[in-house]
């Protein structure tokens, strides 16, 4: 432990001494460049004259540039409002859309009141039809009930009681 410990501090010392060593390769320096001042020539009147040719045409060009801006413009303008005589279109359609399936879904709910209410009247009479059918069971269970043995003849009348109601209430 103390040889590791004395490594680790002497490998540290050594570290740190290597960078404050004095004979260190110093940078080269780097020359700076100088700005040359370069007299301007005196103007003349050619240059007067090419000067104003150039600004001439330069003033062509940026008035046929104006007319092309102005025509596109235009065109942008037109295409805009077509744009937005399309988008009153839409808007409509997309109204009357929405009335007719607001009219469509009221007409589906008028449609789905009308068959649930059928449908409870039609439960209710299949209800009423096997109820009548048991009362028959009965009745013929009844009829039959002297042909089984004294313990299982009152099954008779319950067993075609439910026969009978089962089969109308299945088979309609």
């Amino acid at each position: 432990m103390k040889k590791t410990l004395i490594t680790i501090l002497l490998l540290t010392f050594l570290a740190s001494a290597s960078m404050a060593w004095p004979f260190k390769k110093q940078p080269t320096p780097q020359p700076t460049p100088v700005v040359v001042a370069t007299p301007t020539p005196k103007p003349t009147i050619q240059d007067g004259r090419d000067l104003a040719k150039g600004i001439v045409s330069e003033l062509k060009t940026a008035k046929e540039e104006n007319t092309k801006l102005k025509t596109s413009l235009d065109k942008a303008i037109e295409q805009t409002e077509q744009a937005e005589s399309k988008t009153l279109e839409v808007q409509k359609s997309a109204d009357s859309l929405k009335e007719w399936g607001m009219i469509q879904q009221a007409e589906a709910q008028k449609f789905m009141d009308k068959y649930n209410n059928a449908v409870k009247r039609y439960h209710r009479l299949k209800m009423i039809a096997a109820l009548i059918a048991a009362a028959a069971g009965v009745l013929l269970g009844l009829q039959f009930m002297n042909l089984v043995p004294p313990p299982y003849n009152l099954g008779v009348p319950v067993g075609a009681a439910a026969l009978f109601g089962s089969l109308v209430w299945f088979f309609l």
